[in-house]
């Protein structure tokens, strides 16, 4: 396969992903605020905890639906004050969104048991490293570490969407509940696209 055609099915998935998890914090939103009494367990952990709930979702979807114009090669040339102020509000994003992720961990109930809570604490801190690393290189003039970092955090965060496929395929071809895959789920989604993230930096790392 050519590498332009590897570009535009990864760009495709991407936004597949993106548009998934867009629907999904719709769904969510819709949902805290219809008045409906929830019986899902998954759900009402979020209902109860509306602010923790909304600044997660909100600033995760910003960062998420964002963050690929940082990726655009005629913007960080043209528009390189554009591309700098863009990352400054990418990063807060991320920040927001990762740190009330781990709060969220311990605020609510873990759900799908210890493997939940042992992806959250493994990825949550392994995606603000990422991000933290990224700001870090770029301003210290590391522009090709920092991209490399970009990558490894845009992928991270793009892993709850990666979960929300596997959850399905864990369910239909095991059997297993909703609960019992939850888990397994995280794991193999953050860990995919990590690995994805990985395998395109070294494929495209400048000699």
């Amino acid at each position: 396969m050519k590498n332009s055609v590897r570009i535009k099915v990864g760009w495709f998935f991407i936004a597949s992903l993106i548009l998934l998890l867009i629907v999904f914090a719709v769904i969510r939103s819709l949902e805290s605020y219809s008045g409906i009494a929830q019986q899902n367990l998954f759900e009402l952990r979020y209902l109860e905890h509306p602010i923790v709930t909304a600044l997660h979702m909100l600033s995760g979807i910003l960062f998420i639906s964002l963050a690929p114009l940082q990726f655009v090669k005629r913007l960080r040339i043209k528009r390189l004050n554009l591309h700098r102020q863009l990352g400054r509000v990418l990063v807060c994003c991320a920040l927001v969104s990762g740190a009330y992720g781990l709060i969220s961990t311990i605020v609510l109930p873990a759900f799908g048991g210890l493997p939940s809570e042992a992806a959250a604490w493994f990825f949550g801190p392994l995606f603000l490293f990422a991000i933290l690393r990224a700001f870090w290189c770029a301003r210290n003039k590391k522009i090709t570490q920092h991209r490399q970092w970009m990558i490894r955090a845009f992928a991270l965060g793009l892993g709850v969407g990666t979960q929300r496929i596997f959850l399905i395929i864990l369910m239909i071809s095991t059997g297993y509940s909703f609960e019992e895959s939850f888990g397994p789920a995280l794991w193999l989604g953050f860990g995919l696209n990590l690995l994805i993230a990985e395998s395109w930096i070294n494929a495209t790392r400048s000699k």
